[in-house]
C-alpha cells in the first residue's frame, strides 16, 4: 500500500516556459506596495486585527500552531499579493512574529508556543502517530515489497551473461 500518491513526470512545466509568458503575470512580479519594512508592518498590523483574521489567529494559536508558523503564513501571503518584496518580507519577520505573539498574550492564551519543535520531538510525535493510525504496518509492508524487487533484479543478468551467473 503507497502512502504517498504517484505524480506524473510529465504533468510539469516545458523547461523555459516561464520565459514565454507575459511578463508582470503575478502580483510578485510588479514592484511591491509597499518598499519600506515600517509601512508593510502598518499594512500587516491592520490586516491582523480584522475580526475575522483575528479568530483565526487566535484559534491556530490555542490549538498549538507555533507563532513562527502563524508569521510564515502571514508574510508568505503578503508576498503572493504584491504587498512587499521577498527582502522587506525577511526584515519583517520579526515584527510579524511580535505582533503574533502579542495577539496571543492579549487573547489569555495560556500556552503559546514560539517556534516550531524540535526534530526530536516531531520524530516522537510522528511515532505515536504511526502507532495510532496503523501506518507502522504499512511501512512493514513496504520494505518488504521492496526486498522482494531487489531479490528479482539480482536474478536476471540479462542476454550476455555466462550461464552460471543466470542461475
Amino acid at each position: 500500500m503507497a502512502l504517498e500518491r504517484e505524480q506524473n513526470i510529465f504533468d510539469a512545466p516545458i523547461p523555459g516556459q516561464s520565459l514565454t509568458d507575459e511578463p508582470k503575470n503575478y502580483p510578485w512580479e510588479s514592484p511591491a506596495r509597499f518598499s519600506k519594512v515600517e509601512d508593510a508592518a502598518a499594512f500587516v498590523w491592520e490586516r491582523i486585527h480584522k475580526k475575522n483574521t483575528l479568530t483565526k489567529i487566535i484559534l491556530m494559536l490555542q490549538t498549538g500552531v507555533s507563532v513562527d508558523s502563524v508569521s510564515k503564513v502571514i508574510i508568505f501571503s503578503g508576498f503572493l499579493e504584491g504587498a512587499f518584496s521577498v527582502d522587506t518580507a525577511i526584515l519583517l519577520t520579526p515584527a510579524v512574529q511580535k505582533m503574533i505573539l502579542a495577539v496571543g498574550k492579549a487573547a489569555k492564551i495560556k500556552e503559546i508556543k514560539i517556534s516550531n519543535p524540535k526534530p526530536k520531538e516531531t520524530k516522537q510525535i510522528l511515532k505515536q502517530l504511526y502507532k495510532t493510525r496503523n501506518f507502522a504496518k504499512d511501512m512493514e509492508d513496504m520494505k518488504k515489497q521492496n526486498k522482494k524487487e531487489k531479490t528479482v533484479e539480482k536474478k536476471s543478468n540479462g542476454l550476455m551473461s555466462k550461464k552460471g551467473e543466470d542461475e
